[in-house]
């Protein structure tokens, strides 16, 4: 009798250890498989996140010029160029550097080019401009102001100018005078990618204007630049104020109203000739040469002679 209880208890005992052995392994299968699942959900989404970003990424090309605005038309209507270009300034100069005909054509400016060569657009494209000249004097004119601009596409680009006009007067006044100037310059770029992520753009240069002979033109460009910072960075939030007034712009596909095919022709036809003319001076430069050459040697005989 009393080993027939103890069997059934140790029956009991171990079928109940049996349950609660299931039991457990069910509860542990069950919460590995749920946190399993939730770190492979959140895995996707960050690798989704990721993935996003990478593929609408826009990182912008800068480029340092020193030109009139009116090559860089002759260029967009040369290459046929139909994306926007946009020209912005500050409030305080305004464009009459651009509007004005005759600035546009004779004025030589420090330019510098912002492009998105990406084929996504980016949004609130915030600019930050801060420039100095310093002449040999220790004189300084500071200059600083902001621009935004809504949308620019793929291919589009904006054109700002790196002094301002009153220190483009001074600077050129001093070269005129044989005086050296150095002209600094930051340009601080914020925008937000399709991805909603927010880019910062950071460019700083030095600019030693030394003065020289000008040219038949009146251009001068004897500088030594100096990039000092030229960098990106992702920032962790968008910090952008997307609803910002937008700065006002020229568009300089709008300045172009001329037959572009004809223009494009008659450039294709001047190469061609100046080709075709030093192909034909070249042989009769050779024969004056050889004429030359010819009438020393016979210098050379007769006094041999």
């Amino acid at each position: 009798m009393e080993s027939q209880i103890i069997n059934n208890v140790t029956d009991w005992w171990m079928f109940g250890a049996t349950l609660g052995t299931g039991l457990l392994t069910a509860f542990v299968t069950i919460i590995t498989v749920y946190f399993t699942n939730k770190w492979t959900a959140e895995r996707y989404e960050k690798d989704k996140i990721y993935q996003n970003k990478k593929n609408n990424l826009v990182i912008i090309k800068p480029v340092l010029r020193f030109c009139s605005f009116s090559q860089i038309i002759d260029e967009i209507i040369t290459y046929n160029v139909r994306d926007r270009v946009l020209v912005i300034s500050s409030e305080k100069d305004g464009f009459d550097f651009y509007d004005d005909d005759n600035k546009l054509y004779s004025q030589n400016h420090r330019i510098f080019c912002i492009k998105n060569e990406d084929k996504h657009q980016i949004n609130s494209v915030k600019i930050d401009i801060n420039s100095r000249i310093t002449t040999e004097s220790n004189a300084t004119i500071n200059d600083n102001y902001s621009s935004f601009i809504k949308l620019l596409r793929g291919n589009e680009e904006i054109i700002l100018r790196v002094h301002s006009t009153e220190q483009r007067d001074r600077l050129w006044n001093e070269l005129d005078n044989g005086r050296q100037v150095e002209l600094w310059f930051n340009c601080t770029i914020n925008y937000v990618t399709n991805a909603d992520e927010q880019i910062c753009y950071q460019y700083e240069a030095k600019i030693e204007n030394i003065p020289g002979k000008r040219t038949e033109s009146g251009v001068s460009n004897n500088a030594k630049i100096s990039i000092l910072k030229d960098e990106y960075k992702m920032l962790d939030k968008v910090t952008l104020n997307k609803n910002e007034k937008p700065s006002v712009f020229r568009n300089i596909q709008d300045s172009i109203s001329i037959d572009r095919v004809k223009y494009i022709h008659k450039k294709i036809g001047e190469a061609q000739a100046q080709g075709l003319m030093s192909q034909m001076i070249l042989p009769f430069g050779n024969q004056v040469n050889q004429t030359f050459s010819g009438d020393s040697k016979t210098e050379e005989i007769k006094n041999k002679i």
